[in-house]
């Protein structure tokens, strides 16, 4: 039984992955002028294949977050000091990573590291991970210290030689072709890391080149710029005593789609309305987060509630949590934990009300809908290899007493040879209830003129909060942790 009650926070989160431009523009506050984010440097480059250049995320000065009224000239440092850590086996071979409690100390499992493969957890400066073979965790291959921000990257190379190129290369020829492409991508990786970090100031954790996103970004330029958007998915203001009105959604496909001139779906129950505009606020500009004020409805608060009355909340788990067959069995079964939330999964379909969140939800964030569900096919979207729905089930979270989900990044990584790097783009959450002590949601590292603690966003029954996991540049954001 979920409670809704002081000390238990009640949410949603929408998880959007990849990359794909919205095909047809929605009445909003944006303009075809807005085209390229002034954030965008043009930045030249060499990994050995001769000069390049590309568009780069440049963070603005912090005078300009605050439209030049800044209460100080310079950003504040955040008290906060962890970040992503990204490790990387270079070699062919199956590694474990291991965190060590103490240098030296007691180690605790974090990943099977199958060949030229990374992964990531946040990390403090400090820290010590070891690489050993997957059968004698006591030896050693190569222990990594964990510097401040930006070293982000950390990489076990078993071929090369400091100072011995011959060797090296005789390492290298023992690697198929297959495996010396995927090498030879990740040396180019780091070596576009390294001349991004030196003219951006942080580390590029996407591999080398990731494309910049096809989503619609909103801008956020200074605190409380404002963007609105206008949607025909209005507000219900009554739910259906009728429950065969909210069955469960069987059409598929193209089945789905509805025409700017037809009725929304269930529309005698909403605001009478033909539209409803909702506006984005800008909290932060980096990581970029925003607030929607009345996202949803009371009554569509209640009813994505009385769903979790009949749902199963399980303890969640994150991604380093696997349970694949090749995982170490300590990996499975152990406790420590960043994550002591419950949750579940609502599919889209589970009832038009929840559908029309969803679409809602595509309007806010100027992406078509048809993006968010099953397709009859993608010729309009030349560059998907899918039919399949590029959002998540809709996350139905709970907080109790005590319970939180510590800092840590909504990203992944992908593999070297994933042409596309399917990450989570962005996060739209929602909140059902309020009044409880605590459940903010916090962004520790924000950038601000004026406090080095974290940004927390109060939770209010029907309140949404997007923010992006990426930068305009295709870069996976750091400090969106």
């Amino acid at each position: 039984m979920v409670a809704r009650r002081n000390l238990h926070i009640l949410c949603v989160v929408f998880g959007l992955w990849k990359s794909v431009r919205s095909q047809k523009p929605l009445t909003c506050s944006w303009t075809e002028d807005d085209e390229r984010d002034p954030a965008l440097e043009l930045m030249k480059y060499d990994v050995g294949d001769g000069p390049q250049e590309t568009w780069v995320y440049v963070e603005p000065d912090i005078t300009s977050f605050y439209q030049g009224d800044a209460p100080a000239n310079t950003k504040v440092t955040p008290v906060f000091k962890g970040f992503q850590g990204k490790f990387i086996n270079l070699g062919r071979d199956t590694v474990d990573l291991w965190w060590e409690a103490t240098l030296g100390g007691t180690k605790h499992i974090m990943r099977r590291h199958q060949g030229f493969t990374a992964s990531g957890t946040a990390t403090f400066p400090g820290h010590s991970f070891v690489f050993t073979p997957i059968d004698d965790k006591e030896k050693i291959l190569t222990r990594l210290i964990v510097k401040s921000y930006p070293e982000n990257l950390y990489v076990y190379d078993p071929y090369i030689v400091e100072g011995d190129p011959q060797q090296t290369a005789a390492n290298l020829e023992v690697l198929s072709s297959d495996d010396r492409a995927k090498y030879e991508h990740w040396r180019k990786t780091l070596s576009f890391h390294e001349q991004y970090r030196n003219f951006t100031g942080r580390s590029y954790l996407a591999n080398y080149l990731r494309d910049p996103p096809m989503h619609f970004m909103w801008r956020a330029d200074y605190f409380g710029q404002t963007h609105w958007v206008e949607t025909r998915e209005t507000h219900f203001k009554t739910v259906p005593e009728d429950k065969s009105l909210l069955e469960p959604i069987l059409s598929h496909g193209s089945k789905r789609a509805l025409k700017d001139s037809e009725p929304r779906m269930l529309h005698e129950y909403r605001d009478g309305a033909s539209t409803m505009n909702l506006t984005l606020k800008v909290l932060s500009c980096a990581p970029r987060a925003f607030e929607i004020e009345n996202f949803l409805s009371r009554q569509e608060v209640e009813h994505i509630v009385q769903l979790a009355s009949g749902v199963d909340l399980k303890l969640s788990s994150t991604g380093d949590i696997t349970g694949h067959k090749e995982t170490p069995k300590e990996l499975q079964t152990d406790s420590r934990r960043t994550r002591t939330s419950y949750n579940s999964w609502v599919p889209r379909e589970k009832s038009p009300i929840i559908d029309a969140i969803y679409r809602r939800a595509a309007d806010v964030m100027r992406i078509d809908e048809a993006l968010l569900r099953h397709r009859s096919d993608h010729t309009e979207w030349t560059n998907l290899t899918s039919t399949k729905p590029l959002a998540e089930q809709l996350q139905l979270v709970h907080y109790g007493p005590g319970q939180e989900y510590t800092a840590h990044h909504d990203f992944g990584f992908s593999r070297i040879d994933d042409q596309f790097q399917g990450a989570r783009f962005g996060t739209l959450l929602l909140y059902l209830n309020e009044g409880m002590t605590g459940g903010e949601t916090s962004f520790p590292r924000w950038s601000n003129a004026e406090t080095f603690h974290e940004l927390s966003i109060k939770p209010e029954v029907g309140k949404a909060v997007l923010f992006y996991s990426q930068l305009p540049d295709g870069n996976l954001d750091d400090v969106s942790q």
